[in-house]
């Protein structure tokens, strides 16, 4: 091996992960994309108690806060393909294994994103609710026009720590033959037994993407908080009447 640290090997190898990095910011924006179209629609039926829907919206819930996410990972990345295959779905093992990486990623980030959501919504006064139906508004215009903004204010930073958990979690997909960063590290690692240089410039290449999406989602916080400054619930009700 020679030396025990060659940095110019870490320097060249760096260029070669980075070719990866789309991959790891690919299922990222599809997990939290989808996950937050469920975590609403799962929010939804457990605050407004609809009947079946929140039963299964608790489930749900549970289960994915419940189960750690490997295990979620290997359950549906194997699981699934082979369940639609025998409801007759013959076409299901010639969808690339991705798209199944990122349908569960999705999910898990539904089931932590509607426990955020939930509690943001349930975060804002009742009277915030009651005086838009009293100005006229359907319920899903109230809960549009006065209740989300003020829920999104409230879950803003519990999201964005959901979304950098979400981008460390890519980390793990290598499990079921997906190349990402961490898997090519692997790859060459093994080649050229060079894994601690590997694995350093896979480290760098991570904080620099959660920095990123740390400092990213603190500018959009900071932009909510303005916004929600100039334009108080309060007013936003009377606005509508």
């Amino acid at each position: 091996m020679g030396v025990y640290f060659d940095i110019g090997y870490m320097v060249k190898s760096l260029p070669v992960l980075l070719s990866y990095v789309h991959i790891t910011l690919g299922l990222t924006a599809a997990a939290v994309a989808g996950g937050l179209a469920a975590s609403i629609f799962l929010a939804m039926a457990v605050s407004k108690n609809i009947p079946v829907l929140a039963h299964f919206a608790r489930v749900y819930i549970s289960f994915m806060r419940g189960t750690p996410f490997l295990v979620q990972l290997f359950l549906f990345y194997f699981g699934l393909p082979e369940l639609l295959i025998r409801l007759g779905v013959t076409a299901a093992h010639s969808v690339p294994g991705i798209v199944y990486v990122a349908l569960v990623f999705a999910m898990h980030v539904g089931g932590y994103g509607a426990e955020i959501l939930r509690t943001a919504i349930l975060a804002v006064p009742s009277g915030q609710l009651e005086a838009a139906l009293s100005c006229g508004l359907s319920e899903w215009q109230a809960y549009r026009q006065v209740v989300f903004p003020q829920a999104v204010k409230i879950a803003a930073e519990p999201l964005v720590n959901m979304v950098i958990t979400t981008l460390k979690d890519t980390s793990l997909v290598f499990n079921v033959g997906i190349i990402d960063m961490m898997r090519k590290a692997d790859l060459l690692g093994a080649n050229s037994q060079r894994n601690l240089e590997l694995y350093i410039d896979t480290a760098i290449i991570y904080v620099l993407l959660v920095l990123a999406l740390h400092y990213g989602g603190k500018a959009v916080i900071r932009f909510i908080g303005k916004k929600s400054k100039r334009e108080r619930a309060e007013v936003q009700v009377v606005e509508y009447c």
